[in-house]
């Protein structure tokens, strides 16, 4: 058993999470504040010192950041506010409107014991697809198409998108950190 809680108020992330690193954290869903900042670690520092001052014990909390090439990385970590407001679609208009489809996906995996911070990061390139493929997955999973595929990762299996995502990255680096303490 990890001596870490996942904070995560999504049960798609934890489940997502579970497949890849085979572990079934105990999870809180923890009303935070999050600080609006292009940095995903800062954001990420910021939560789970947080979250451990409400828990008082152990936390891993973990982010996201979509970073489009036709707008010098933005959304970034704030990709949840602009798909909370329009959706995959709004992705979509975003790279129709800059004429620029590469994208980065960056999934950040922070551990904070009271002590220490343990951190891992994992990056997936791709293009944002120009409609949404897919009925899997969450979030603008029906949009991203990683480099050296032609599907969404809406439209791939959990085992094949866990194996090559930025959050499978960002979780094995995250075990992997855990195991050489």
């Amino acid at each position: 058993m990890t001596p870490y809680t996942l904070v995560t108020s999504s049960p798609h992330k934890a489940a997502e999470i579970a497949a890849i690193t085979g572990i079934e954290f105990l999870t809180e869903s923890l009303d935070l504040p999050e600080i609006q900042s292009l940095d995903l670690r800062g954001v990420l520092s910021h939560k789970a010192r947080e979250a451990f001052a409400r828990l008082r014990r152990p936390v891993v909390v973990e982010d996201v950041s979509l970073e489009l090439a036709g707008l010098n990385g933005f959304p970034g970590p704030l990709v949840k506010w602009l798909l909370k407001a329009a959706g995959p679609e709004g992705l979509i208009a975003l790279c129709r409107g800059t004429g620029e489809w590469r994208a980065r996906a960056v999934c950040g995996v922070l551990g904070w014991d009271g002590k220490r911070e343990a951190w891992a990061e994992g990056a997936a390139t791709g293009t944002i697809a120009p409609a949404p493929l897919g009925a899997s997955g969450f979030g603008w999973d029906p949009v991203f198409v990683p480099d050296g595929h032609d599907r969404t990762y809406a439209r791939m299996t959990a085992e094949e998108k866990n194996a090559i995502s930025h959050r499978g990255k960002a979780w094995r680096g995250f075990q992997a950190r855990m195991k050489g303490k």
